[in-house]
C-alpha cells in the first residue's frame, strides 16, 4: 500500500566468541535525520550488516539481579537459556568476581582504588596466569618524574590549575577523586598488561557512533572483557 512504511528486519543474534569489536547497550540501529533509532534488551552487541544498514546485534544478553550492589548473568543472545559467564560482587562491590557456566574461575574485575583514579581508568581484571591488565591515563605512565613532567608540560588541557596539585598530589601517593572530567577521557582507553613491554590487551574508543570494545591479545578471555565493559557501563 502507497505510504506503507516497510518492516524492520529481525535482526539474529551473533556468536559472543567472534572476533572483532563489541559493545554494550540497548541500541540495535543508530537513528539518522530520516530514520528512528531501533532498541532493544541490554546486550553485548556486535556490528551486522542487512540490506545495507548497519545494526548492532545481539551477542550476550546481560541480566542483572536488581540489588545495591547487583550480581550479573550474561546468556548467550542465540541461546538465552545458556549462561555465557557470571559476575558476583566481593568486597562491597570493589572487585568482580567471573566464572563461566559450571564455576570455573575466568578472572576477576578489579574497581580502582579511589587514591588511584586520578592516574588509573576505574576498572581492571586479573586473569589466572597473566600480569594485572590497566589502563592509566597516557600523561600518568612510566615514573614519578615522568609523570610530573608531562602533567605539568601538557597542564592537563581541559582540567587548567587542578593539574599541578594533581601531579603533586601523585608524587605523594595521596591522590583522591575521579580524573573522567578531563579532556583525557575522550581519548581511546588502552588496557595494558604490567610488565616491561606492557603489550596492549585491550582498547576502549568511539566508533560508528557507540563506545566500542576491541580485545587485542590473542590470550584475553573475551568473557572477562564483556565482563570488565559491563561493569564499566553499568
Amino acid at each position: 500500500m502507497f505510504g506503507r512504511r516497510k518492516a524492520e528486519p529481525d535482526v539474529p543474534p551473533v556468536p559472543w566468541d567472534r572476533a572483532g569489536w563489541f559493545t554494550v547497550g540497548e541500541v540495535l540501529r543508530a537513528g539518522t535525520l530520516t530514520r528512528k533509532p531501533l532498541t532493544g534488551p541490554r546486550a553485548i552487541r556486535m556490528p551486522s550488516t542487512h540490506d545495507g544498514v548497519r545494526y548492532h546485534a545481539p551477542a550476550v544478553l546481560v541480566a542483572d539481579d536488581g540489588g545495591e550492589t547487583p550480581s550479573y548473568a550474561l546468556y548467550d543472545a542465540a541461546r538465552p537459556t545458556e549462561l555465557v559467564c557470571a559476575l558476583a560482587p566481593e568486597k562491597s562491590g570493589a572487585r568482580y568476581r567471573v566464572t563461566a557456566d559450571g564455576g570455573a574461575e575466568l578472572g576477576l574485575v578489579h574497581r580502582t582504588p579511589a587514591a588511584r583514579r586520578t592516574v588509573q581508568h576505574g576498572w581492571w581484571l586479573r586473569q589466572p596466569g597473566r600480569p594485572d591488565v590497566v589502563a592509566r591515563y597516557h600523561w600518568a605512565r612510566g615514573s614519578a618524574k615522568e609523570i610530573a613532567t608531562r602533567g605539568k608540560d601538557n597542564v592537563v588541557r581541559g582540567a587548567g590549575a587542578v593539574v599541578g596539585s594533581v601531579v603533586d598530589s601523585v608524587l605523594s601517593l595521596g591522590v583522591e577523586g575521579d580524573a573522567r572530567t578531563s579532556s583525557y577521557e575522550s581519548r581511546p582507553v588502552t588496557w595494558r598488561a604490567e610488565g616491561d613491554d606492557e603489550p596492549v590487551v585491550l582498547t576502549c574508543e568511539q566508533l560508528e557512533g557507540v563506545k566500542a570494545y576491541l580485545p587485542r591479545a590473542s590470550w584475553l578471555d573475551r568473557r572477562l572483557a564483556f565482563a570488565l565493559a559491563v561493569l564499566r557501563e553499568a
